[in-house]
């Protein structure tokens, strides 16, 4: 087979104030400032004409439980722990560290003169202000016992109490920033609570009691005049989660408090956790990205948290605490410093934040050495600050990272992970900074769990609405990292959610359904698990390493085929293998996408290519098919909410019903080539380099729900098979 090559003169659409940067990056400031819109007017007397003057009756209403009824402080931590914290901190010199500093910051942590504070506006800044820095004065404090850090906090409350609003937007104080000050306010009048003034104390628990009650009714109970309702619709997203530890926050402090009935919000307090937790994914695992998944994690491990300490619960029991972990660590390219995610993933690097730290609640609950040791390993490699000046250990390290787990062998964890919900798995082959790092992504928008929520739950008969905004149509998508470079890009948060911009196919220009807007929708009337899934996964049965994922979504097309199945098989330290058999009702033209910093044509008669980068990384691969293709390298303009990058991408396309690509990627340098024959319908692939001669053969599958059968042979052993019986998980 032979390539007919040419070089597209086309370029993706990009802003006209991005040639003029010189195809740079965007600012961050400039798309801040973008956001930056005028304020909506707020209906202030018609959103609180919504919340009713009083409660409704509730009967066993969930209790405190015995052990903190009474006492202060039971929100983020006891007296109790506050000692066993202190005795951590005695012999552990990164826990001395941080809380020396959180120390130092609490003392001089007052509040500004601006009136109302700016960290009341909206989301963003409340996050920046209420959701981290702030809250650490409940440890310092608890720590302490200074007067300094006490006189701070009571000056926090005061303004707290002053304020009318505590979200004064169109969301009135049912926002995420309202819930970040919401968890602000509970932590400090919890920490601080028994040297309160009475008179004080109680006008800030019914200050509190205020703000949960518009927080639930406005907001949970959906009564806001804002129209769009878009985190209330599913157990999910970030925003729910940021909303649930809010108040949380503000109902545990004041649930035994004399003259305030608080019944009927612990009874809702209780539903929405025990709803959250039950929809959360054993995996741990975020269908928005691993970056968003940071975003949100320490949220619910917050609520979580409180409500199993003082409400007696046990959410934190919950499998997916114990396994949070695992898509930061597996979606990590170590020499990088960064993701090598999907979704609204930046895939950049960034100092190690207090969101972060969330994760050691993992190992804390499993008691996993190994896991404990590569999450340090990862902090470590993340300690550090751009500006060149010293990284100051988080705070929150206090809240999450337990010392006593121990640190076993990052080495030791397995070098493949499934995660079933997701529908992906990530592939490496080793945890140093010169590992190669495979991606492989076949599953539909919000992952098996959150679909399956969609189609049952709603009453009416109508699928549920779920929130997925911040995923991409990716479905059968790959990336490719090795040490510091993105070989094949896995892309940026992009507010062009096109298939083009991902690592997969389109169909006559086009890719899969709803692509195209700003912030993806589900597809109404389609249950999409059953258009984009995995179909076969055989992970590595010894010590090579080797494993074979298999993914089908030729019904999420717009323009439709009637197959299109990927199958990756990873042979680490000797080559990536990817076969596409896809299929079509009539002839179309499909076209083989993989995005690259830079690209280049070697020996386009042998079909022979590579990816490189300008720091100098470089993978080889070569492209077959069962049909002529026509290659070119076009330019991709990777835009992003916090930069954007132009860069070149791989095309190859062929027109017809049916054709079948075999591309092989040399990341370890091995020098192999491929030959393809297909006789009927089965292919012969033989790859051969000068250390081995490998044959494998490819039956493709049956139907569209069963496994490829794939076999590769070695001297005449078999080194891995897929099977029909070989049938990937279809969510955890």
């Amino acid at each position: 087979m032979r390539l007919s090559l040419s070089r597209s003169a086309a370029i993706a659409c990009f802003s006209a104030i991005s040639l003029a940067a010189g195809l740079s990056s965007v600012s961050t400031a400039t798309l801040c400032a973008a956001d930056a819109k005028a304020p909506a007017k707020v209906d202030y007397a018609g959103n609180l004409a919504r919340v009713p003057a009083t409660d409704p009756a509730v009967k066993d209403a969930p209790a405190l439980s015995p052990a903190v009824v009474g006492k202060h402080p039971r929100l983020l931590f006891t007296d109790a722990e506050i000692e066993k914290l202190k005795t951590a901190i005695a012999s552990d010199p990164l826990l001395k560290e941080a809380s020396d500093a959180s120390i130092a910051v609490a003392k001089r942590a007052k509040p500004g003169k601006e009136r109302p504070l700016g960290i009341f506006l909206n989301d963003t800044p409340a996050l920046a202000g209420s959701n981290g820095s702030t809250v650490q004065l409940a440890y310092a404090y608890a720590l302490t016992k200074d007067a300094a850090i006490l006189a701070n906090i009571k000056e926090w409350l005061t303004v707290l109490l002053e304020q009318e609003h505590w979200a004064d937007t169109a969301e009135l104080d049912s926002n995420m920033g309202a819930a970040c000050n919401m968890l602000m306010a509970g932590a400090l009048y919890d920490a601080a609570y028994n040297e309160l003034e009475p008179e004080f104390r109680a006008r800030f628990a019914a200050k509190l009691l205020l703000h949960a009650r518009r927080m639930h009714y406005l907001g949970h109970k959906q009564l806001s005049l804002m129209p769009i309702k878009y985190w209330q619709q599913d157990p999910q997203p970030n925003h729910r989660w940021y909303r649930a530890r809010g108040l949380a926050a503000c109902v545990l402090p004041i649930a035994d408090e004399a003259g305030l009935d608080t019944a009927y919000l612990r009874a809702e307090l209780k539903k929405e956790m025990d709803f959250l937790i039950k929809w959360y994914p054993h995996d741990g695992d975020c269908h928005e990205g691993a970056g968003y998944q940071v975003f949100g994690f320490r949220s619910l491990v917050d609520a979580s948290g409180m409500m199993d300490r003082c409400m007696g619960t046990s959410y934190l029991k919950a499998p997916g605490f114990a396994n949070a972990w695992a898509q930061q660590m597996y979606y990590w390219l170590p020499g990088r410093g960064s993701n090598i995610g999907f979704g609204d993933d930046m895939n950049g690097s960034a100092p190690f934040g207090y969101d972060e730290a969330a994760f050691f609640i993992s190992p804390a609950i499993s008691r996993d050495k190994n896991v404990q040791a590569g999450l340090m390993r990862r902090y470590k490699m993340k300690a550090v600050r751009k500006d060149g000046r010293p990284y100051v250990p988080t705070w929150a390290l206090m809240a999450y990272y337990d010392p006593t787990v121990g640190e076993g062998d990052y080495k030791a964890l397995p070098l493949h992970r499934l995660f079933a919900d997701l529908s992906a798995a990530t592939m490496r082959d080793s945890w140093e900074t010169d590992s190669v790092v495979f991606t492989f992504k076949c599953g539909p928008y919000g992952g098996f769990g959150l679909n399956h929520y969609r189609q049952t739950v709603n009453p009416d008969g109508k699928q549920q609405y779920i929130n997925v905004a911040h995923d991409d149509p990716d479905a059968n998508s790959f990336a490719l990292g090795k040490g510091e470079h993105f070989i094949f890009h896995p892309g940026f948060y992009s507010f062009r959610k096109l298939t083009s911009l991902n690592n997969t196919v389109i169909v006559d220009g086009k890719g899969q359904k709803n692509e195209g807007s700003d912030y993806t929708q589900p597809i109404p009337g389609i249950d999409m698990r059953t258009i984009s899934y995995l179909t076969g996964w055989k992970p590595a049965a010894d010590k090579s390493g080797r494993v074979i994922i298999e993914g089908e979504t030729g019904a999420a097309y717009i323009n439709g085929l009637t197959r299109f199945r990927r199958t990756a098989a990873w042979m680490p330290s000797e080559y990536v293998l990817l076969l596409d058999d896809i299929r079509a009702p009539e002839p179309r033209e499909i076209t083989w996408l993989a995005a690259a910093e830079r690209a280049k044509f070697e020996k386009p008669e042998e079909g022979l290519c590579y990816a490189y980068t300008k720091k100098g990384g470089r993978v080889d691969f070569q492209m077959l098919a069962t049909r002529p293709l026509d290659g070119a390298i076009d330019y991709c303009f990777m835009d992003g909410r916090f930069g954007s990058a132009l860069i070149h991408q791989f095309q190859f396309t062929a027109r017809s019903d049916a054709v079948k690509y075999a591309c092989l990627i040399d990341a370890w340098g091995k020098k192999p080539r491929m030959t393809l024959t297909e006789a009927g319908d089965v292919v012969t692939l033989v790859v051969k380099s000068e250390a081995f001669t490998d044959t494998w053969t490819w039956t493709p599958a049956k139907d569209n729900t069963t496994p490829s059968t794939l076999e590769c042979k070695r001297a005449g052993a078999t080194l891995i098979s897929l099977t029909e019986k070989d049938k990937a998980p279809l969510g955890d």
